[in-house]
């Protein structure tokens, strides 16, 4: 048995992969974090599949604005199924160069990495030095809070365009630096409805977040929905049931999210101004005021901090 290798792994917080190893390879310190990386990313896809699965499995509903909300969210989940499989497909390709390196006693260049160090400001190594990996558990109900790139709105931006930002605080974990200010965040737009054009009269822009620097995450949502006269309600969405909570808030008037798909707790954005009073039906999240998101289930990310 290679206790070197039960020890790396159980250092870097891999107890499940050293299980999984049986602690018997003799593999490097790289390729087990790029190996588990690899699975996170494989995990991630299985969690999405199912998602979409039970989706389509869900008896048809008779409210419209349901319908036509589930519809838009079975095709951003196929779009995040796709980008997962790359992902994946990029860590499982470094797990083998992990391998390859140790074989020819060459470091790999990258390691399950989707962005470039530049844009992971959280992530990135300083001074060219290699920080040694680990893997951070991030509790349910984390708050992020994020500056977008652009501003994003019902007439530039459809339901399942991408977006970027950045983050408007450090985020810690157990009082230790995760992820600092500036580090670049992703994610899709989950509905792009404006104003009048649901069955009921209401619009919505929507926005998960999806990744934040080199870590994909399921990060939330946040909702700006709308009505005739020119209202602007603002939520953030911290639940794993993110599409009840859209149907209950843009279908149901008194909020009660008593619906056909399912109850869901949602609750008022924190720290976001949001314009109203007028008539527009175009729905804008603008850029300059930082907008919040609450983790649904805890996450597990690989860090080099």
């Amino acid at each position: 048995m290679n206790h070197r290798v039960c020890a790396i792994a159980l250092t870097l917080g891999l107890a499940p992969l050293a299980l999984t190893l049986g602690c018997e390879k003799k593999l490097s310190e790289e390729e087990i974090i790029a190996k588990y990386q690899a699975d996170l990313e494989k995990e991630r896809v299985a969690k999405l599949e199912q998602e979409l699965a039970d989706l389509k499995d869900k008896q048809e509903v008779d409210n419209a604005v349901a319908k036509q909300i589930k519809n838009d969210h079975q095709a951003v989940l196929e779009k995040q199924i796709q980008e997962a499989k790359r992902k994946a497909e990029q860590a499982e390709q470094a797990a083998k160069e992990a391998k390859e390196a140790k074989a020819t006693n060459q470091k790999p260049t990258v390691v399950a990495s989707n962005t470039s160090n530049a844009e992971n400001s959280g992530d990135a190594s300083r001074g060219g030095e290699r920080r040694r990996p680990a893997v951070v558990s991030i509790p349910k109900g984390t708050q992020l809070f994020v500056f977008l790139s652009q501003e994003l709105s019902t007439d530039t931006h459809k339901t399942g365009d991408s977006w970027e930002g950045s983050l408007a605080q450090d985020i810690t974990v157990n009082n230790a630096l995760l992820w600092k200010t500036g580090t670049r965040v992703t994610g899709i737009v989950n509905q792009s409805t404006p104003t009048g054009r649901l069955a009921n009269g209401e619009g919505a822009l929507s926005i998960k977040l999806t990744g934040v620097g080199a870590s994909s995450i399921d990060g939330g949502m946040y909702l700006l929905a709308g009505d005739a006269k020119g209202g602007r309600n603002a939520k953030v969405i911290g639940t794993t049931a993110a599409l009840g909570a859209l149907v209950g808030i843009l279908s149901d008037k008194n909020n009660k999210n008593d619906h056909a798909l399912g109850g869901a707790a949602i609750g008022a954005a924190v720290g976001t101004a949001v314009a109203a009073g007028t008539a527009n039906t175009v729905i804008k999240i603008p850029t300059g005021k930082a907008i919040s998101f609450v983790l649904p289930a805890d996450e597990r990310i690989v860090s080099r901090n």
